[in-house]
């Protein structure tokens, strides 16, 4: 594989059109942009939350984890419908990924600490123990990392 000369280590290898895309598959602003008049009310909540996603990648770009994640947990306080829930975990997880790739998994688990009681399925909150899980392996906390697998264990084992 050649590099181009513009090439460096420090620059993503994924173009900004290429991540866009792919973001805008799992995250609000193609919802936004999706909603109907059928529901103006869930239409505008996905709208305002297409902006705060913004505003988190911003912070995040510019390396302010702190209030990235802050920023982040207000999309999880917004009334969201029960039927939304999936859309939600993708974010959740979209973000909680964004943090561990940085080095900054103490960010991640004090978005899920503040932002879990927006879940409430079983499916949704066996993913968010197995997220904290990779969290505390980022951060080198094994014991808690294990202790938040097997909550998400007992969890799948436990009938629906």
């Amino acid at each position: 594989m050649t590099f181009s000369k513009s090439y460096s280590p420090s620059r993503p290898l994924l173009t900004r059109a290429l991540l866009g895309g792919f973001l805008g598959a799992l995250a609000f602003p193609s919802f936004a942009r999706q909603s109907g008049t059928n529901h103006p009310e869930l239409a505008k909540i996905k709208s305002l939350a297409a902006s705060q996603h913004e505003i988190v990648m911003i912070l995040l770009e510019k390396k302010d984890y702190a209030k990235a994640s802050a920023e982040a947990a207000k999309i999880f306080e917004m009334k969201w419908p029960a039927d939304q829930e999936p859309i939600l975990l993708k974010e959740l997880l979209f973000f909680t990924d964004q943090f561990r790739h940085k080095d900054q998994a103490i960010h991640g688990l004090q978005l899920i600490e503040s932002s879990a009681k927006a879940f409430k399925t079983p499916a949704s909150l066996v993913s968010i123990w197995k997220e904290k899980g990779y969290l505390y392996k980022g951060v080198k906390q094994m014991d808690k990392a294990l202790d938040c697998f097997r909550e998400a264990q007992r969890l799948e084992k436990s009938p629906p």
